[in-house]
């Protein structure tokens, strides 16, 4: 399974060939996995096993808090250089299974959560740090090795330790003052009427792309675009067809490729609407704040109150999305790089202190939107406003910190 899916991808990988790279044969397959997405998983669950049981002796070894810190994640960056096939499937093409893969990875990632707990519970520092905030951790950790494996530079991954584990251990001083308003701004909603729309007047995406409604106010193509979307939110990015949007939207197949050439390319314009939206309201209220301390936490308030008003998105952006293939990845990876952007130099508000390096921006972001991702895969998407306090202490923690 590794070696196939280095080979093609998870979507271009078939039976036929796991067989014949195994040296087995079809009914010896099925005596074991019920299909490929069950051989992928189980594939999956073996190398976060391996992953966990590597962390785990290097973190016994040292008696220093700090080096244990350091030995572990370097047993974890060592191996990813070792076996980046590996690491690519765990990291990378796991996304692609869409929901299919959200509870292996939750699973993965509590496991190094606990490590890290228990790292911290250890420490001398009278701080406590949150499990929401160790969450973040880990997962910006991983997405430090997701960017790097998609871009093919596993090898810096090593040299980024140390920088990474002290960024783990500023979560472990007391909030300064800046940081301590920008949490106070997120407690607060956001004020009514600043709402922000893309496509102006028109229909909620809650609406049928097919009712007397949707009909008079938008366009074929509007149509299309929101009836692909429905489509995977209802059924998954695997029962997506053309068809199928089609008959979401009240239209001929024919109309269809009268407005696009595949199925991929109507959910991808689907998606950058809906993304765009959701960053329009966090930008607008991130502008409005100024560069007062507080414009982190009222951007983050005004996300997170987007992201619980709104489903589709929320399926959209945290589930189905990376299930449309690499040039959907991109696209995932170009919203939440206007996400980290809001941290960088250019766009930080003044009276935090100075942004820490690039690479530690990138985890801070994958962080904060790997626990929104967690909070909705547990039906709690509606309060995920809620976090933006804590989430908030997480973006600007390290830059008072650092």
């Amino acid at each position: 399974m590794v070696e196939a899916v280095a080979r093609h991808g998870y979507s271009g990988t078939t039976v036929r060939e796991l067989v014949a790279l195994a040296g087995v044969s079809k009914s010896t397959f099925y005596e074991h996995f019920e299909s490929k997405q069950d051989c992928f998983l189980a594939t999956l669950d073996a190398i976060i096993e391996e992953s966990a049981r590597r962390v785990g002796s290097a973190y016994r070894r040292p008696e220093d808090f700090h080096e244990k810190m350091v030995a572990a994640l370097s047993a974890f960056m060592e191996l990813v250089v070792e076996e980046p096939a590996a690491a690519s499937l765990a990291a990378v093409e796991s996304l692609t299974l869409g929901s299919a893969g959200v509870a292996h990875r939750e699973r993965s990632s509590e496991t190094f959560e606990l490590i890290a707990r228990q790292s911290f519970d250890r420490s001398s520092s009278s701080h406590p740090v949150s499990e929401i905030t160790v969450r973040a951790i880990i997962n910006g950790l991983s997405g430090i090795v997701y960017r790097r494996l998609r871009s093919g530079r596993p090898d810096e991954l090593p040299g980024l330790v140390e920088s990474l584990v002290d960024w783990a251990l500023t979560y472990q001083q007391p909030d300064s003052e800046a940081v301590k308003r920008a949490v106070a701004v997120a407690e607060q909603p956001s004020p009514e009427g600043t709402e922000q729309v893309v496509e102006g007047e028109k229909p909620s995406w809650d609406e049928p792309p097919d009712s007397a409604l949707s009909r008079n106010a938008l366009t074929q193509r509007e149509r299309i675009v929101r009836a692909a979307a429905r489509v995977v939110v209802e059924r998954g990015y695997e029962a997506l067809s053309i068809p199928a949007i089609s008959a979401a939207a009240g239209t001929s197949n024919q109309t269809f490729y009268e407005h696009f050439a595949s199925k991929r390319e109507a959910f991808l314009e689907a998606f950058e609407i809906l993304a765009a939206e959701a960053l329009l309201n966090a930008l607008a209220a991130f502008r409005a704040a100024g560069d007062d301390p507080g414009a982190i936490g009222a951007g983050l308030r005004a996300l997170t109150e987007h992201i619980a008003r709104n489903k589709m998105f929320a399926r959209l952006a945290f589930f189905e999305i990376p299930a449309a293939g690499p040039t959907a990845l991109d696209r995932a990876d170009e919203l939440l790089d206007t996400i980290t952007s809001f941290l960088e130099p250019d766009l930080a508000p003044t009276g935090i202190g100075e942004p820490p390096p690039k690479a530690i921006l990138e985890a801070i972001a994958t962080g904060i939107w790997s626990v929104i991702q967690r909070e909705i895969a547990q039906g709690r998407g509606d309060a995920l406003p809620e976090l933006a306090p804590e989430l908030t202490r997480i973006a600007l923690a390290p830059m008072s910190n650092g």
